[in-house]
């Protein structure tokens, strides 16, 4: 998957130019480039705000050693690198294969014979890095290439030499929850032996689909890693004791890499020989599209104007087909993500019906930025009229124009995203540059600039500089925060801090109520609250709990008096900022159907259930009078507002997933799938063209025409069809 290059890409990198973008993560931006005799490689550079830091030029150094260490055969063949370069850089040949995780996701668990094939040529790659005394540390199923020769390892940004801790700063998260090693869960030490049990967990994820862990939040995550069995359930029998000994809680338990290679028992024969054809059909799919890739730069100023691209292909060749192509080698460096779409006629809403195909939507733009997601922050952007906010790396703010991604400011010193708010015009912030025993100071934020306007506010019974402190929502009457007393903590919340949910007057500074909240216990991470909202003369409040359960809160706006309270099912990202869905009558929420409570007292209006038993309805969204949601596993359902009578129903779409609350736009309605985002004709639910989008979650920006995509380090635009 491709994407066209920004305006301000450079169009020259050491010997090569630039064809388009693969992906961006936390460190740099990927590229498909070409060198001067027509080779493609993968190109990554590092952001330039980045180059100046000693500890990110030294990841990068390391990252280039490991890859060449790695070699061709269990990786990308280092053509040329300059770390020391103004804006450092490397480039591999380019690796055609997509990653084990959209293999999976795309074609399903593998059988057998290919998980004993994988494993073995990846202990091989494990061997080669180990004797090196080098660790990858962040070894997951989006890491792995495949390939006809075999599986590559890519992604060493977070490697280190065996034992050296000197990379990874105080507090710094490095790995991935689902696939960590019970030690790097602990903050201990990654050795080889962290390796192992990061490939067994693959090695697991790619004989059932799943993790040995699960899914969830990172917190629950590191808990199960730390003390939970592995679920093994789907592992073929005979490889459950080879990885439940490599899964082993204490390393000493675990093989080396090459007694796995050897317990595993490979089958005989080449690595193509034992991938399912349908992976090979993609492998010759993507070659097709490389080659004949084009560059493609969005414009300065706007977006708009860009080839409509679809790429479509004949039927898929034969395995004979694509092992004549041999064995191309091409890599997709370091955090290009898991881009994935889908080209094909998809079963239509009611009556199968299929609505006119509409141009497929490329990314205009994409810029790496942070979704929160390692300590349960609000990742949805804060929406002004000409640009919309969102988190860097260092969780401060950055402004962006919708339209083409350009960072218009940034802030590195005095405010944090998550102790933000804007009512859409003006935008607060907490002061997080005054002395730890300093007040509580709201400031007026110039939306143009990010510079601090004026004081709001001066709360001298509540401590400033506390992380944990919020700012959740801004109307022209009410701001809403959070603020607490105490020692301050660099690793989550104390026990003895005293917390507080207050609003203000945001044209006086005047406070107009105050509640206690619960206490926290030392260390815990989760913040008070996802999301707050005043509709009318209501409050709605998504609660988080230490130990992940949600609640719905609803309070009198100007008084703060409870008024009632639900839990919640779903996911925290989910309904981070956007919250749940709210109109001026009623609460809109995912529980055995479809239910809405009404809004000032929480009795239930009505009860929209689905049309099969066990029927899973994702969080919905609620625009202009209809309730849209996500029916996992047959498509997406609108209903009435007002009644819960069914608008339109979507069926047959297996691949629906509901994890998120639809986007809503002015045409279409957009739900995630397994293989990129559905769109649905807002009247009809009749199919439309996919997105060409990458996974995350989407919002719309209306006044740019822009659907703006936040990913797990990354901030996209797409146009709003």
């Amino acid at each position: 998957m491709f994407f066209p290059l920004t305006h301000d890409d450079p169009s020259r990198v050491g010997g090569y130019r630039p064809v388009a973008r693969l992906g961006g993560g936390g460190m740099g931006t990927v590229y498909l480039a070409r060198a001067a005799d027509g080779r493609t490689v993968a190109l990554k550079t590092m952001h330039a705000r980045l180059a100046a830091d000693p500890v990110f030029r030294s990841r990068f150094r390391l990252e280039t050693d490991a890859a060449r260490i790695i070699g061709p055969v269990h990786g990308a063949r280092v053509l040329d690198a300059d770390p020391a370069a103004d804006i450092p850089w490397l480039a591999t040949e380019y690796v055609l294969g997509p990653g084990l995780d959209q293999a999976v996701s795309a074609h399903g668990a593998f059988p057998e014979p290919t998980v004993r094939a994988l494993g073995a040529l990846l202990c091989a790659a494990l061997v080669q890095l180990h004797r090196s005394d080098v660790v990858h540390r962040d070894l997951k199923p989006s890491n792995i290439m495949l390939t006809v020769d075999g599986p590559k390892v890519i992604d060493f940004g977070i490697a280190r030499a065996d034992g050296d801790e000197h990379l990874t700063r105080a507090g710094a998260a490095a790995g991935t929850p689902a696939f960590m090693s019970p030690e790097q869960a602990t903050g201990q030490e990654h050795t080889a032996s962290g390796d192992v049990f990061a490939l067994a967990g693959l090695l697991t994820y790619a004989a059932t689909g799943h993790g040995p862990f699960g899914a969830g939040q990172p917190a629950d995550l590191l808990y199960r890693v730390r003390y939970a069995e592995p679920d093994l359930t789907g592992v073929p029998p005979a490889l459950v004791p080879v990885l439940a000994r490599a899964l082993g809680k204490d390393p000493a338990d675990r093989p080396s890499a090459a007694d796995l290679a050897a317990w595993l028992e490979p089958p005989g024969g080449g690595f193509s020989e034992h991938l399912p054809g349908t992976v090979l059909t993609d492998i010759a799919r993507r070659a097709a599209v490389v080659f004949a890739e084009m560059p493609r730069r969005t414009a300065p100023d706007d977006g708009e104007g860009l080839p409509d691209t679809v790429v479509r292909t004949a039927a898929g060749p034969s395995r004979r087909g694509v092992l004549a192509a041999g064995g191309a080698s091409l890599l997709a460096l370091a955090g290009t993500g898991a881009w994935a779409w889908h080209d094909r006629q998809r079963p239509g809403g009611p009556g199968g019906s299929t609505a006119p195909r509409t141009s497929a939507a490329d990314m205009l733009w994409q810029v790496p930025s942070d979704s929160g997601s390692g300590r349960d922050l609000p990742s949805a952007p804060l929406m002004l009229e000409d640009r919309i906010l969102v988190a860097l790396e260092s969780l401060m703010p950055q402004a962006l124009d919708p339209r083409t991604g350009r960072s218009l400011w940034s802030d590195e010193d005095v405010f944090l995203f998550h102790q933000m708010a804007t009512d859409g015009k003006r935008v607060y912030a907490v002061d997080y540059s005054l002395e730890d025993d300093a007040p509580y100071v709201v400031r007026a934020v110039d939306p143009a600039t990010g510079k601090a306007d004026a004081t709001v506010a001066r709360l001298t019974d509540l401590r400033g500089r506390l992380f944990e402190s919020q700012l959740l929502c801004a109307t022209d009457t009410v701001l809403l925060g959070v603020g607490g007393t105490g020692r301050r903590s660099t690793d989550g919340f104390r026990k003895d801090q005293t917390w507080f949910l207050f609003a203000l007057d945001p044209r006086t500074g005047d406070r107009l109520w105050t509640r206690a909240l619960p206490t926290r216990p030392d260390g815990a991470k989760r913040l008070h609250f996802l999301s707050g909202r005043v509709e009318g003369d209501h409050l709605v409040l998504v609660q988080q709990a230490e130990d992940g359960g949600l609640s719905l809160t609803v309070h009198e706006a100007r008084t703060g008096t409870p008024l009632w309270d639900t839990p919640l099912d779903g996911d925290g990202p989910a309904l981070d900022r956007a919250g749940v869905a709210v109109d001026a009558q009623h609460v809109y929420l995912a529980a055995d159907g479809l239910v809405a409570r009404r809004l000032a007292d929480g009795v239930v209006a009505w009860h929209h259930e689905g049309d099969r038993p066990g029927t899973v309805h994702g969080p919905p969204a609620v625009k202009n009078g209809v309730v849209h949601a996500a029916v996992k596993g047959q498509g997406l359902v609108a209903v009435r507002a007002g009644s819960g009578r069914t608008v339109w129903a979507q069926t047959g779409r297996a691949d629906m997933e509901a994890d998120a609350p639809p986007t809503v736009g002015t045409a279409y309605v957009y739900g995630e799938s397994a293989t990129g985002l559905a769109a649905a004709d807002l009247r009809t639910g009749a199919v439309a063209q996919p997105l060409k989008a990458a996974r995350g979650r989407y919002f719309v920006h209306g006044p740019s025409g822009r659907l703006i995509a936040r990913g797990e380090a990354y901030t996209a635009g797409y146009p709003l069809l």
